[in-house]
């Protein structure tokens, strides 16, 4: 996977994740309660919420790249066996404490 080096790069990135993230939620819907992950449609739909907060965030030019770990972080160190995606929001995560090379 690419390592994003500026915030097009990490927006894109970033738009990956949300589609992901929607695509789960797609799966729970249809698959209904009962579904294998079903039990998991809270995480998706809080890590949902996050994602997009942050690329509304970093659109409004009011982000901080460097430093602290994204929000997300600890939904992920819990469900990361249940999220097929969680690579990229690792990566996410990494740019965000590194900032930009």
């Amino acid at each position: 996977m690419h390592t994003p080096v500026n915030q097009e790069e990490f927006l894109d990135l970033l738009d990956q994740a949300i589609f992901e993230t929607r695509d789960m939620l797609s799966v729970i819907e249809s698959e209904g309660e009962d579904g294998e992950l079903g039990e998991h449609a809270g995480v998706f739909e809080v890590l949902e919420r996050m994602l997009v907060e942050l690329h509304a965030e970093i659109c409004a030019g009011h982000h901080t790249f460097g430093g602290s770990a994204l929000a997300y972080t600890e939904l992920l160190a819990r469900f990361r066996s249940r999220i097929p995606f969680a690579d990229v929001l690792e990566m996410l995560n990494t740019v965000q404490k590194g900032g930009f090379a």
